[in-house]
């Protein structure tokens, strides 16, 4: 991939919270330091800095005393993104838009000069280290899987987790059971947490009128056969709208608000979520 590609996949996020890190980043944080976030105006003898006297309050205080700006620096953001390496994210080919969305991610975090670790979470846990080679981290997983592939490997996201607050981004279908959705959304709820839905609308829209289709449940490996008339194929679509509006009210409830991607990627739409224009 050349520069002016990568420069394509690179989008603007930002922590919604102060950071309290002592490494220099581009994010607000609570740390005073030779930054250009004005926090407040202090006495001299509290930051004994020359060269941030402020001369107009000095002047006119009727004591006397001498005050300085004081600013606070910007730190650097821990930055995780977590990958569903369940069955169901091979279906419909989800797997190239879920490379190019971690690609995305890992470039844009790397022109923040911010912190990253990327995992994919099947039936354990495997650190991706370029998401050019995911399509091959799927098929090693699904090798390695003595049976269906449920990504029991959530159940310990735990130890992945750093010790101060970051941003997590969580890809995945959400093709979960209700149970799994509630238990890592509350694991996930002590940071700042952008689930990304990564859908396929063949997923419901693709089906013949009038013919057998066998379907397969990517989360259960359970497969069943149904004929799809105009009806089946409404109560198909109906279904996966309902699941939509059903997990954005759990996001909502868990303090935090999903990405939808469906069919494409777009570095500029990522950008207008962070800054609250979608």
């Amino acid at each position: 991939m050349n520069q002016h590609e990568i420069q394509h996949l690179i989008f603007d996020y930002r922590s919604p919270f102060l950071l309290n890190a002592l490494r220099e980043s581009e994010h607000k944080s609570k740390r005073q330091g030779p930054g250009s976030d004005f926090y407040k105006k202090s006495p001299f003898l509290a930051d004994p800095n020359p060269a941030r006297i402020d001369l107009a309050m000095s002047v006119t205080d009727p004591f006397e005393s001498i005050y300085v700006k004081t600013f606070r620096q910007r730190s650097k953001l821990d930055v995780l993104t977590l990958v569903d390496g369940s069955d169901s994210m091979t279906v419909q080919d989800k797997t190239p838009l879920l490379s190019l969305t971690e690609q995305s991610i890992a470039y844009s975090v790397a022109a923040r000069n911010d912190n990253y670790q990327s995992y994919l979470l099947s039936h354990s846990i495997q650190s991706i280290t370029n998401a050019e080679m995911l399509p091959q981290h799927f098929e090693s997983a699904n090798r390695q899987a003595a049976n269906h592939n449920k990504a029991e490997a959530f159940n310990d996201i735990e130890r992945l987790l750093p010790a101060r607050r970051c941003l997590v981004f969580l890809l995945s279908d959400f093709h979960w059971s209700n149970e799994k959705l509630y238990r890592i959304l509350n694991s996930l709820s002590g940071h700042y947490l952008v689930p990304i839905v990564i859908w396929r609308s063949a997923e419901y829209n693709d089906y013949p009128i009038w013919r057998f289709v066998q379907i397969n449940d990517a989360e259960t490996g359970e497969n069943s056969l149904i004929f799809v008339t105009p009806k089946q194929k409404k109560l198909i679509e109906s279904t996966f709208a309902d699941r939509k509006i059903f997990l954005n009210n759990q996001f909502q409830k868990h303090n935090c608000r999903a990405f939808w991607m469906i069919d494409q990627f777009s570095a500029q739409q990522l950008s207008e979520f962070f800054h609250g224009h979608s």
